[in-house]
Parts: structure tokens; C-alpha cells; sequence
């Protein structure tokens, strides 16, 4: 079976379900922390923390494919506050075994960023590394 999610074409995506403010983290936090960020490219919203970085399969970053071939450089991280997410959570297509998706929007401007992981006992989110610029 072909693994890999469908994407969007359009940057902004209306998405039923979507709760921009749906966080862990709220702005504030994530810039008084010190640290560099990685932020929304489209708008500037802190998105990540470099420190949440982790590893899936071995690896932070993957190259993966979706059904229509369109390549994804997808970074792993334990959280992402400037995050909301919405959509029902799938398994069709999943990059990852076990795990099921749902969208991962920019809670500024709804751009997508990447998609969030949820197994039975572990969380993550897959950024879209194109999609962020360090700060």
C-alpha cells in the first residue's frame, strides 16, 4: 500500500473542524523563552522550539512522498504551540505505522504546516520544514 497524505495546493485552507487557537504553548511562551525559533514563513508566528526536536524511526527528518509525488521534507517534534490542529484523524495514508494524522494549521494565518501524530500511547507533529524559517 502507498503510504503518504494528501496535501492542499492552496497555502490557506479553510478546514472544517480547525481551531487556530487549539495550542499547548501560547505565544507569549515561546517567544520569553530566549531561544531561537522556528517560525511561520508566510507570517512570522512562532511555531517551534528547536529543543522539541526528536526522533521518529531513528530519524528528526524525513523525505517522504505523498500520492500525487509531491515531496515532503517533514522534521519531528515533540510539540508545536503556535500549532492548531483540525480534521478528522486518519489513518489512510499514514507516513507513519500505528499513527493517526490530522492537518497542523499556523494558528496566525491557517496556513498548513505539517500534520499532527497521535498513536495510542505517544504524540508528535510533522512540521514541514519548507514551510518554517529560523528565527
Amino acid at each position: 500500500m502507498f503510504q503518504g497524505h494528501l496535501f492542499i495546493s492552496c497555502r490557506r485552507l479553510e478546514c472544517p473542524g480547525h481551531d487556530p487557537f487549539l495550542v499547548d504553548e501560547s505565544r507569549a511562551d515561546l517567544e520569553s523563552s530566549g531561544q531561537r525559533m522556528l517560525l511561520c514563513r508566510a507570517c512570522g508566528q512562532p511555531i517551534a522550539s528547536p529543543r522539541d526536536r526528536i526522533e521518529v524511526g531513528g530519524r528528526h527528518i524525513h523525505a517522504l512522498f505523498n500520492p500525487m509525488g509531491i515531496l515532503f521534507e517533514v522534521g519531528c517534534f515533540a510539540q508545536a504551540g503556535g500549532c492548531g490542529f483540525g480534521g478528522d484523524s486518519t489513518l489512510a495514508f499514514t507516513w507513519f505505522a500505528g499513527y493517526a494524522w490530522r492537518f497542523a494549521f499556523c494558528r496566525q494565518c491557517s496556513v498548513q504546516l505539517g500534520w499532527e501524530y497521535q498513536s495510542r500511547s505517544d504524540r508528535f507533529v510533522g512540521l514541514i520544514m519548507t514551510e518554517l524559517r529560523e528565527s
